[in-house]
Order: C-alpha cells, then sequence, then structure tokens
C-alpha cells in the first residue's frame, strides 16, 4: 500500500471524526434547528468558492490546462455512466422512492467530502482539477437532478397534475436550471481561470489571499459538522429491511465507479502520454464518493421523501470510509 493510499484512509477517518462535533451538538440540544442549514450556506456560497479561486492561483502550465481539459471530459462522462445505471435499474420502483433512489445514485458529495479530501491528500492541481468536476456536478445537478425531482410530479397527491401545477413546476424548475451558472463556485472558477491564464497571479495582495485561506481552512471541518448534525437527526428504523437501499450502494460505491475506473483506464491506453494519473485519481475519488447531501435539500424542496433521501445520504456517507480507500486499493489506479 502506497503513501498516497495510507493517506487517503488516514484522511477519511479524520473528516468522519470531524462529524463528532455535529452530531453532540445535535443530540444534546446546542445548537438551534436551522444551524445546519446556515452552516451549509456559509461553506456553499462563502468557503468553497474562496477554496476554488485560490486553486487556481498557479502559473499557468499548459500540461496543467490539458488536465482540465481530460477532467471535464470524464467528469461529463462519469455523470453520464451514473445516469444511465440509476435510470435504468431504478425503472420500476413507486414513482416517490424513484426519485431518491436516482437522485443518490447519480450524484456524489463531491463538493462536501471529495474536494475537502483531495485538498487534503494531494496538491494545488488535483485540487484545481476537481473544482473543474465540480461545476460538471452542479450544472448536471441543477438540470438533471431538477428534472428528476419534478418530473411527474403529483403537488397536491391526488395522483395527477394540473396545468397551473405543470406551470409552477417548470418555471420553477427553469429558474434552478439558471442559478448553476450563476453559483458562486461556479463563478469563483471562471475568475480563477482568467487568472490562471494571464501571468498576473501574484497581483492580489497576500492580505487577499491569507483571508481566502483562512476560508478554505474551514471548508473540511464544516462540511463534516453539517453532515454530523444531519446524522444525528436521521431515524433509521426499518432502514435495513428496505431492498433498494443494498442495491443503491453497491451501484454508487462499487459497480459505477467501476465502470468510470475501466474507461479511465481505456484512455490511458488509448492515450498514453495524454492522461496524467493526478486526473485520474481526481476523477475517481470524486466519483466514488458518498451520495450528495444536496440530495436531501433537492428533496425538501421539490416536496419528494426528503427523511427517506436523508437515510440513504447517511448510510452511504458511513459506508464510504471503507469503499473509497478499498476501491482506490484494490482498482489499483497507481497509488
Amino acid at each position: 500500500m502506497t503513501k498516497i493510499a495510507l493517506s487517503l484512509i488516514y484522511q477519511v477517518a479524520i473528516l468522519f471524526l470531524m462529524m463528532l462535533p455535529g452530531i453532540i451538538l445535535k443530540k444534546k440540544h446546542l445548537a438551534p434547528d436551522d444551524f445546519g442549514k446556515g452552516l451549509s450556506g456559509f461553506v456553499l456560497y462563502i468557503a468553497q468558492p474562496a477554496l476554488v479561486f485560490l486553486a487556481y492561483l498557479q502559473p499557468y502550465n499548459p500540461r496543467v490546462l490539458a488536465g482540465i481539459g481530460w477532467v471535464l471530459f470524464y467528469s461529463i462522462l462519469a455523470h453520464a455512466v451514473f445516469a444511465v445505471g440509476a435510470f435504468f435499474i431504478f425503472r420500476r420502483v413507486e414513482a416517490n422512492k424513484q426519485k431518491i433512489l436516482r437522485m443518490v445514485t447519480i450524484f456524489s458529495n463531491a463538493a462536501f467530502m471529495g474536494i475537502p479530501l483531495i485538498g487534503a491528500i494531494m496538491d494545488a492541481t488535483a485540487l484545481l482539477y476537481a473544482t473543474i468536476y465540480n461545476i460538471t456536478f452542479n450544472l448536471v445537478l441543477w438540470s438533471l437532478g431538477v428534472y428528476i425531482c419534478t418530473h411527474d410530479h403529483d403537488v397536491n397527491g391526488d395522483g395527477e397534475q394540473t396545468e397551473e401545477e405543470k406551470r409552477l413546476l417548470k418555471r420553477r424548475a427553469l429558474r434552478s436550471m439558471g442559478f448553476a451558472f450563476i453559483h458562486p463556485v461556479t463563478i469563483a472558477a471562471i475568475l480563477g481561470l482568467f487568472f490562471f491564464f494571464l501571468p498576473i497571479e501574484g497581483i492580489l495582495p497576500t492580505l487577499i489571499t491569507d483571508a481566502f485561506s483562512m476560508l478554505k481552512a474551514t471548508v473540511a471541518p464544516l462540511s463534516m459538522v453539517v453532515i454530523g448534525l444531519r446524522l444525528a437527526s436521521t431515524d433509521f428504523k426499518g432502514l435495513f429491511r428496505d431492498k433498494h437501499l443494498y442495491l443503491f450502494l453497491a451501484l454508487r460505491h462499487l459497480l459505477l465507479p467501476g465502470v468510470v475506473l475501466v474507461l479511465l483506464r481505456l484512455g490511458n491506453l488509448l492515450f498514453p502520454a495524454g492522461i496524467d494519473v493526478p486526473v485520474m485519481q481526481v476523477v475517481l475519488i470524486l466519483a466514488a464518493a458518498p451520495a450528495a447531501s444536496s440530495s436531501t435539500m433537492f428533496a425538501e424542496r421539490y416536496e419528494c421523501d426528503a427523511a427517506y433521501a436523508g437515510k440513504l445520504v447517511t448510510v452511504s456517507t458511513a459506508l464510504s470510509i471503507l469503499t473509497m480507500p478499498l476501491l482506490l486499493i484494490l482498482l489499483g489506479l497507481g497509488l
């Protein structure tokens, strides 16, 4: 087992220990009910954009630019693989569960867990690659994710949608899709690319970059505190009798990431001098991350089964402490 594999296991364990403050706060009633929502907003709209922007403050390198292109390509391909698998496998599940199972299978926790993990075990270039993957994630989440949650959605629970309900959901979906392009992380990445392409990485005063660095340092611990708060709020009663749970876990953690790995290996064989190992590492780590916590947010926003989503996300997160390192080690990605 190589150094980076050991680092991955160690950092995943640290991230899970960071859940404990959130669990304690929730169980001991030391935080208000909306505390997790406020922390999530801070991480998503302030701290994570700072992390993303800082990743681009490095001298222009054509090799890195090529890596950006490969990550963009494989991030789209990875989401396509997960989407095809989720839509096919869960096509006969009852509608309300089907929406949730597809969401948690397709979307990984690339932002809250994947990016902090890569930031801890890899260098600034790998973190830059992770932000490119996250741009694809946001675009697919706010388009395909919205479609999954709103398609054939019965607002009144009477078995059918009225024309007014359809128009209302369509307007809401279009507004959500537009948000992907003005998401703070997307804007931070675009601004960062401007600094990356031009020889001006040293133009910002140290005061600004140091402030951003302090914000960047809060992403990992606060992200895990949020997950800990949600974990402590989850009622697991009856969940482990749900046969769909085990199929979802196999798809999310082993089978579909395995397909992505095969595609990465195939690309490396076809273009042996073109795809850097860090590109493959970043794509596989983010593809193999647990189910996205945003699935619960979407379920609440579009009136799906948010409680079921929360349970699946929590179990997936707990399982990932084993599956993420094991997948990368057993499948041998040169780690």
